[in-house]
């Protein structure tokens, strides 16, 4: 689902800062790749892929900055991915708050799913289904092959107009100039997944589907109840405008789940618990409780899902009372999930119980070590109760194995204000810049830090020696650019650095 709305509201905000229109022809084709062959190779595919994870995540305000439903997209995948079906492939997972029915598939294996397909999905199977049919259009490459199929001269057409597009986001004037010219909705059909792309991705997903333990006759039932609720393009998702919903892609998945033996399998409590988050999202605190106060009974998910959402709505209303209510139904479900340990903790924080949420879900830890939000929540409840030294210990110990984590540097940036050490605030939010793909204020961060107390000769040194790595970087690549305006025909013997202009681009 790589449509250009989709792709030019992630990518804008990366490639705006060192791209201008009036230089694209002769700066942004090298970063293709070799346009007029049409390919994209596997680490431009990365590199494209984290910058528009990292917009999404800097730039969107409808990214969903929540670890726990990134946490649970990620287990749906680990599950898929262990069928062995996706080869060494990695994928990254992401949320937006969006109620259309949704779900896309980047480069380098970076999958973003709307909040209104979990929502409306019907069962966990189901929604395993969709995201199983992105990997295998990531596994199959279909990105790269759209671009491959195409002569030479659309190719190169196909990726100047997805730039100048993407570049164009902040800017009417130029969106208009490209739409008025039908050049937009050229590259929109240019990469629409193919019919035979489509039948791939649902034969391929439908194996990483029914391998990794999940019910086959979801995917199925998905298509067919969308195709009969939207019957018109018109009224009809995005998922439905680029995945067009033919009878014959139905009927050969149909044909296929035939062959397997039956399986029920199950949702999962956090299933339950994810659509009971993201349902709150969409409402104010005063429909939520509105909507479900006063229902009563149903499955044990389904209690679970009620009492979770009101739990977060009274919390967000301020009504301890109802709150605690409300969560100590949830706990009186004994619920094996790190997420009722959380919800606990968000509560004791509320009520400025910061011991309380540290112990709670320090406890929870060690039955979910890799739950990450558990993590924030121990560090968060020590610092509320003033043990910002327990805090920083806690952070600590985990950047030492999880340097990926932008949302554990942010923590450790606020734990440092809170111990008067600027510097190392500072150094912690170069981080954060860093993993966003934006080298400038990381390096900005950087020079605060040189200039701010709370660092001792070591942490200084360290400091130095983190700006110089991050001047070199951004020199290589400010650098190689600028230099393949002087040669756009020398390809990627532009890229080499250029040391004279290096004082000049970094800051």
């Amino acid at each position: 689902m790589n449509s250009i709305p989709l792709l030019a509201r992630a990518l804008a905000a990366v490639l705006a800062t060192t791209l201008s229109l009036q230089s694209i022809a002769a700066t942004a084709l090298p970063e293709l790749g070799n346009a007029a062959a049409g390919s994209l190779s596997p680490a431009l595919e990365k590199q494209i892929g984290q910058e528009a994870l990292a917009a999404f995540r800097f730039q969107d305000p409808a990214y969903i900055d929540d670890p726990e439903v990134e946490s649970y997209l990620a287990s749906i995948g680990a599950r898929l991915a262990a069928s062995g079906k996706t080869g060494d492939r990695n994928f990254t997972f992401f949320a937006l708050k969006d109620p259309g029915i949704n779900a896309f598939a980047m480069p380098g294996g970076v999958i973003g799913v709307h909040s209104g397909l979990i929502n409306t999905s019907q069962s966990e199977s189901e929604l395993a289904a969709v995201i199983a049919h992105e990997m295998a259009h990531v596994t199959q490459h279909h990105i790269g092959r759209s671009i491959n199929q195409q002569s030479g001269s659309t190719a190169v057409l196909i990726a100047s107009l997805l730039i100048a597009v993407l570049a164009a986001r902040n800017s009417p004037t130029a969106a208009e100039a490209a739409i008025a010219g039908g050049q937009a909705a050229m590259l929109q059909n240019q990469l629409n997944y193919s019919r035979d792309f489509e039948r791939e991705a649902d034969r391929v997903g439908l194996q990483i589907l029914e391998t990794g333990g999940f019910d086959p006759q979801a995917m199925p039932m998905f298509f067919e109840r969308m195709r009969q609720a939207y019957h018109g393009e018109g009224d009809a998702p995005a998922y439905l405008r680029t995945h067009p919903l033919t009878n014959e892609r139905i009927s050969d998945v149909q044909g296929r789940v035939r062959t397997l033996p039956y399986r029920q399998v199950p949702d999962s409590i956090e299933y339950a618990l994810i659509k009971a988050k993201l349902a709150v999202l969409h409402e104010t605190t005063r429909e939520t409780i509105a909507r479900l106060r006063d229902k009563q009974g149903g499955r044990l998910l389904d209690k679970a899902a009620r009492h979770y959402a009101l739990t977060l709505a009274y919390i967000a209303d301020r009504n301890e009372t109802e709150a605690r209510r409300s969560y100590a139904a949830l706990s009186a479900l004994k619920l094996k999930t790190p997420m009722v340990a959380t919800l606990g903790g968000q509560l004791e924080l509320a009520r400025g119980h910061g011991n309380d949420a540290a112990k709670l879900c320090s406890e929870a830890r060690i039955s979910y070590p890799g739950w990450r939000a558990l993590d924030a929540c121990v560090a968060e409840g020590l610092l509320a109760a003033g043990d910002g030294n327990g805090a920083l210990a806690s952070i600590n110990e985990r950047l030492a194995t999880q340097t990926d984590d932008y949302r554990l540097y942010k923590l450790q940036a606020k734990i440092y204000t809170a111990l008067d050490k600027p510097a190392l605030a500072h150094r912690a939010l170069s981080h954060v810049f860093q993993q966003h793909g934006m080298l400038r204020p990381a390096i900005e961060q950087m020079q605060l830090a040189q200039r701010s107390k709370g660092a001792s000769a070591h942490e200084e040194s360290a400091i130095d020696a983190r700006l110089r790595e991050l001047r070199a970087k951004m020199c290589d690549e400010l650098g190689g650019k600028l230099s393949s305006e002087s040669h756009p025909e020398g390809g990627r013997a532009g890229k080499r650095r250029d040391p004279d202009r290096c004082d000049k681009l970094a800051p």
